[in-house]
């Protein structure tokens, strides 16, 4: 591994250390630790938003499986820019009013206000455990292998190293050093973007040069779909698209925003930030892919596109920024799910569970299952098998299929019922997990044709039970203050 780079990264983490140090200082109650105090900026907020939802995910996970399979994975991306303007239009101004009547820290909290219903509450709590681990997972597995080829260690070894760190800083700062780190991390993957777009595409003798060696060797890698078929890529940009009304890494920020009258903007921000990023995911995992059929470039896993592609060609500095920014968003990104998933453990469930921990009591627990979670998303990260892309789009999938309709849809109608909520949150949980754990184990045959996004299925099944039950079921009288932010 070249010096240069050992050193950038290392001062890298340095740096992110020193922002959890910080944020550290600065935590002082709960609600520090789960929502930052609700004192950030519109434009912090923005970046978060999305540095947590891409990430390891876009800048590992997507070259990886775009080399694997292709432009049909482009589908998982190309929404990016309109899923985040719905998020910020149709979830951010009434999750920010919500936290303003309300003291609201989770997602959870914000379904318990809209149905009063302490069950919806709980089952939105397991929802939201059950992503968490797949994308920890994701984050943990994009760090081992940015800190395996950093390193020069083994993928395992560089998961139990990113760990240590994104576990020290987590556990010290919340989501304060969550916020901040996002920032720094969203700052720089979008100078890396546009930077990395433009080498990858020199590389490669521009984009129609490339297209053209693939396509002759495997025309299936070029087409729309990709070598999936469109019953998985067309079930991805539904998913992808409208999914993220149930993400609670980006629903959760909206509370922290200090000035909701500028929240129009963080729409047109985030959209803009996933764009620009987006263009890694194409030109990277294009030009290893070009590489690879020209005999230049040998791979020993498809997640490794973007590492081998920087390592070779990339100048060392550019390399460097780009292996420390990716692994540090991987951590700053672990961190915003270490922390809703810490907070669904010591206060969404035993609230849903009529018990109240009193505040000192959710930050000492909150800390210590910050590090349990973070051990455990280590574990499947290493013993999955699977790309950094699939666990991500578990994860993903997970959240889209039981919270979106409760949360998206419950905030924007008032007809919609607590049976509802219930009932969609059960079936989107049960049908998500029973799909993926029968196609992973083998129970029972396969019901689904093949080459179906299972989430997809579970997503759209879980809106119609939503609507559905909301129709045959009688409304509650909302509290005054949830019916003013209903119709703001």
């Amino acid at each position: 591994m070249n010096a240069t780079i050992i050193v950038v990264a290392a001062i890298y983490f340095v740096g992110m250390i020193a922002i959890g140090l910080w944020a550290a200082a600065r935590t002082r109650t709960s609600a520090d630790y789960f929502v930052a105090g609700k004192g950030v900026g519109m434009w912090a907020i923005a970046l978060a938003t999305m540095s947590s939802a891409m990430s390891g995910f876009l800048f590992i996970g997507g070259p990886g499986i775009h080399y694997q399979f292709g432009f049909g994975t482009l589908m998982l991306t190309f929404p990016a820019a309109a899923s985040f303007a719905i998020a910020w239009y149709l979830l951010g101004k009434r999750m920010r009013l919500l936290a303003a009547v309300r003291p609201m820290m989770t997602v959870p909290d914000a379904i318990h206000a809209r149905y009063d219903s302490n069950l919806a509450r709980g089952l939105a709590a397991i929802a939201i455990l059950l992503g968490v681990i797949g994308y920890l997972a994701t984050q943990t597995l994009a760090m081992g292998v940015i800190m395996a080829r950093i390193f020069d260690l083994a993928v395992w070894q560089g998961v139990v190293l990113g760990v240590a760190i994104v576990a020290v800083y987590a556990t010290a700062g919340g989501m304060i050093a969550g916020i901040y780190t996002d920032v720094a991390q969203g700052g720089i993957m979008l100078v890396a973007a546009l930077i990395t777009f433009v080498l990858a595409l020199e590389t490669g003798g521009g984009m129609g040069n490339m297209i053209q060696t693939i396509g002759a060797s495997d025309p299936d890698w070029v087409s729309p779909w990709g070598t999936l078929g469109p019953g998985i890529v067309i079930g991805w940009y539904f998913v992808f698209a409208l999914g993220i009304l149930g993400q609670p890494q980006v629903a959760h920020k909206f509370y922290m925003i200090r000035e909701p009258k500028r929240m129009k903007w963080g729409a047109v921000v985030a959209a803009a930030a996933a764009m620009v990023t987006s263009l890694v995911w194409l030109s990277v995992g294009t030009v290893t892919r070009y590489l690879s059929e020209t005999g230049e470039l040998i791979l020993p896993m498809a997640d490794d596109a973007a590492p081998q592609f920087m390592l070779q060609y990339a100048p060392a500095l550019l390399a460097g920024v780009f292996f420390a920014g990716v692994a540090a968003a991987s951590m700053s990104t672990a961190d915003s799910f270490l922390n809703i998933g810490a907070a669904a453990i010591v206060r969404d469930l035993p609230l849903a569970l009529g018990r109240e921990p009193n505040a000192e009591a959710q930050l000492r627990w909150g800390r210590i299952v910050t590090v349990t979670l973070a051990v455990a998303a280590g574990g499947v990260a290493i013993g999955s098998g699977q790309l950094v892309a699939v666990l991500g789009i578990f994860g993903w999938g997970t959240f889209a299929a039981a919270l979106a309709p409760a949360l998206g849809l419950g905030l924007n109608w008032s007809r919609a019922t607590p049976a509802a909520a219930i009932a969609s949150l059960a079936v989107g949980v049960l049908l998500q997990v029973l799909l993926e754990l029968n196609a992973a184990l083998g129970w029972a045959p396969d019901l689904l044709p093949g080459h179906v996004y299972r989430a997809a299925v579970s997503f759209v099944l879980s809106f119609i039970v939503f609507i559905a039950v909301s129709l045959v079921t009688k409304p509650r009288t909302l509290a005054a203050d949830v019916e003013a932010v209903m119709r703001a």
